[in-house]
């Protein structure tokens, strides 16, 4: 189907059904297609169908673009997501994850903690050293909707790194990324992620309502349950018992924590001023995860 744009020098067409007739009485043409845009010819000797380079230089530019109406997740909330993370961390080097809910009947953000293993392996110190978290998004109610997600990668930096970018990339929404954990305040990476395209929120205080310091003490302990850690070499094992490929063989044996990992994405529209980050004395934590 030719479609009706006068300004254009090279006619365009829509390729709607497979048995769509060929224009023989263009010379040359773009068509749309599921597949993508095509430069089209009749010439004398021969006709071809070409992936089209460029579209015709009498439209106008264009570029990707997100802007943000996301609800701002309190600050109450987010500082004990930090205290939740820096138990997790100090206590045994490992990374932890929380999910952010939308409650329609509240109309506001919720923190969930889903169950989760986190695998660490050690460092030439003998320190544990983070790897990866893995968990399910649980079951939710109708008036939920998971809108995004927060991790930490413990004493690494904060940064979408490749398997943060291999594992959003088909889970649409908001991911903050939580680095440099014993600093006060630690590092934030945010990224939106929106049909496959990764968007920088280059502001805190865009999904933030604001940071202060870690509300440790009152972290509760139903999230620290959640949190089961585990050796690379016992998870490892416990895969191959379970008929499973181990994580090296599936090719996946990478970590959230390298800087030279990370992704660079696209920046959004937000121009929210940077939130103040005083710092604060880092209170006690309360309780200890399960760990095998």
């Amino acid at each position: 189907m030719k479609l009706d744009l006068p300004k254009l020098f090279t006619p365009v067409y829509a390729k709607l059904s497979d048995d769509m007739p060929w224009p023989e009485h263009e010379t040359v043409f773009y068509l749309l297609t599921r597949d993508g845009c095509f430069l089209c010819r009749n010439h004398p000797f021969f006709r071809s169908s070409v992936a089209a380079e460029s579209l015709p230089a009498e439209l106008a530019s264009h570029d990707a673009f997100l802007r943000l109406s996301y609800p701002k997740l309190s600050q109450r909330q987010f500082e004990r997501v930090i205290g939740f993370f820096d138990i997790i961390g100090e206590r045994f080097g490992a990374e932890a994850a929380s999910l952010l809910v939308w409650n329609a009947n509240t109309r506001s953000l919720d923190v969930i903690v889903p169950p989760q293993t986190s695998i660490v392996s050690s460092s030439w110190s003998g320190r544990p050293y983070p790897i990866e978290v893995h968990y399910e998004v649980p079951p939710l109610a109708s008036h939920q909707m998971l809108v995004g997600d927060i991790h930490s990668h413990v004493d690494g930096a904060a940064c979408a790194s490749y398997t943060d970018h291999d594992d959003e990339t088909h889970r649409p929404g908001l991911h903050i990324v939580v680095g440099r954990i014993r600093e006060e305040p630690p590092e934030f990476h945010i990224d939106v992620v929106v049909d496959q395209t990764r968007f920088r929120v280059k502001h805190l205080a865009s999904v933030v309502q604001s940071y202060s310091r870690r509300r440790m003490s009152e972290v509760p302990q139903a999230w620290i349950d959640q949190v089961h850690v585990m050796t690379w070499s016992a998870y490892e094992s416990s895969r191959r018992e379970n008929g499973m490929k181990s994580r090296t063989e599936l090719g996946t044996d990478t970590d959230h924590g390298p800087v030279e990992n990370c992704q660079k994405p696209h920046e959004t529209d937000d121009s929210v001023p940077s939130a103040n980050h005083p710092d604060a004395n880092r209170p006690q934590p309360q309780g200890q995860p399960k760990q095998h």
